[in-house]
């Protein structure tokens, strides 16, 4: 079986998780909820009293009755703009003015009802909303405002991870340099709180979205369909696992009953470039980054869509100046390479240091012609770049290979709410990524293509006020 398929597994296992669980114990990796008490003023809790929450953004409804013990629970809510209201026979209505919901956030709302005409309405600040006291996790969330307008060099999302508590700007082996993430521009992928940069997790949207080799990203989030993401530091919940350091949890945008859209272009080229001392003229370089997104309702108030689009292109030399062997050198002739060159197949152990090893030098870097292999010489001949003059001093050859990128992002998600108790959404997002350029020198080239995907889609069903059924299922390759 293959491993992109076994990566089904741990989203499959959440497929009916929930049958008969209380709603207080589900799992909300990609979104949020809402909890809390309704009391009179006597501190008496409150049965059967009417609570309702509306999606600012969708303008869909949905609604739950307190408990035997006053309390009650909203479950998988997507991260947005919410207004909540409590109601009950013989007390004024209290509404909630709108709030922020971020993903993985269990968010409290107590109310206390005070006696008074039912017609009355009383409106109540949204403070504190922040304080997450249902859970003991450690994160930070970074809001959609955010990951659009702060200043990103090549729009990856990952530079943002620097602004969460406890994250640390230490790369390590392929990391460093992205490997199989093929990042574009300025990235990062940290240490959260001291452990490895290799031991973190990256989610989009509650699935796996992430190399196991590297414990990089797969496919890079469009910036302008992100919602939010948030970085779990401190991760004790049964819905999170598979790594040490840090869940970095991506929700992507979904539309609501108002048409948004935007459009970006970024230009760099070389015309105010300065020249490489190295070099005599100005290096060439041509960047460009391009794009758009756009969401909006199908159906108004029950069917939603967001679509994002973003292409990349460079072109560059290689523009590096490096050495080839000299004629003379290929004949044995080393004196003009200033380090000094020792014969391997004198090496023995040094009498004066047990445990260590000698070799006896080449008198001037002259090589014997009995040590020089006739069909080598004549393969770096053959094969190896003539030298040249660069003014540079042991650099004797310059690889100005052209370099080419090509990448190509997109991704389109639908929104729809089957019924007052089923909502549903479906996701495609893809990376496409050519590169073409020097394999290490002059007249010898590099090709490489790089494919990521993510799908993922989810159902969620709500029995009654205890007992909810989501279905959620993906595939990342």
């Amino acid at each position: 079986m293959s491993s992109q398929w076994l990566r089904l597994f741990p989203a499959l296992a959440t497929v009916l998780l929930l049958l008969s669980v209380p709603a207080s114990t589900d799992a909300q990796i990609s979104t949020a909820s809402i909890n809390g008490t309704v009391r009179d003023a006597t501190g008496a809790v409150i049965v059967d009293a009417e609570l309702v929450l509306g999606n600012v953004g969708t303008g869909i409804e949905v609604g739950t009755l307190s408990n035997s013990v006053g309390l009650y629970r909203f479950a998988n809510l997507q991260p947005g703009m919410y207004t909540l209201s409590a109601s009950s026979p013989g007390f004024p209505t209290k509404i909630v003015e709108p709030f922020t919901l971020v993903v993985n956030q269990a968010a409290t709302f107590d109310f206390s009802m005070e006696v008074g005409a039912v017609t009355e309405s009383i409106s109540v600040a949204a403070t504190g909303v922040a304080l997450q006291a249902s859970s003991a996790e450690l994160g930070a969330a970074v809001t959609e405002r955010q990951v659009v307008d702060l200043p990103l060099n090549g729009r990856n999302f990952t530079q943002l991870l620097a602004l969460t508590p406890g994250v640390a700007p230490v790369s390590v082996a392929q990391n460093a340099g992205g490997f199989s993430a093929r990042p574009i521009g300025q990235f990062q992928f940290p240490s959260v709180n001291g452990q490895n940069n290799r031991s973190n997790l990256f989610l989009l949207d509650g699935v796996i979205n992430f190399s196991d080799f590297v414990s990089t990203y797969s496919v890079p989030p469009i910036i302008d369909t992100v919602q939010e993401f948030k970085v779990n530091s401190h991760h004790d919940d049964a819905e999170f696992g598979g790594a040490v350091g840090g869940i970095v949890n991506v929700v992507s945008k979904g539309g609501t009953n108002e048409y948004h859209g935007s459009s970006w272009w970024f230009l760099r080229n070389d015309n105010l470039d300065a020249r490489n001392f190295f070099r005599p003229t100005v290096t060439e370089q041509k960047r460009n980054q391009f794009g758009g997104s756009v969401g909006g309702p199908i159906i108004r108030n029950k069917t939603f869509f967001m679509l994002g689009y973003e292409g990349f292109r460079l072109r560059t030399p290689a523009d590096r100046l490096y050495r080839v062997p000299t004629a003379a050198n290929v004949q044995g002739d080393l004196s003009d390479i200033p380090e000094q060159i020792f014969n391997p197949f004198t090496t023995m152990e040094d009498p004066s240091n047990p445990g260590t090893f000698i070799r006896a030098a080449f008198p001037n870097n002259l090589i014997p012609q009995s040590l020089i292999d006739p069909g080598m010489a004549a393969y770096a001949q053959a094969t190896l770049p003539a030298p040249i003059v660069t003014g540079v001093a042991d650099r004797n050859g310059a690889d100005l290979t052209p370099f080419r990128q090509n990448q190509e992002s997109y991704t389109a998600r639908v929104d729809h709410m089957l019924t007052d108790r089923d909502t549903t959404w479906f996701r495609w997002s893809g990376t496409l990524q050519d590169n073409e350029g020097s394999g290490g020198r002059q007249s010898l080239a590099s090709i490489t293509e790089y494919r990521a995907l993510n799908i993922a889609g989810s159902w969620v069903h709500t029995f009654n006020p205890t007992t909810v059924m989501q279905l959620q299922v993906a595939r990342a390759r």
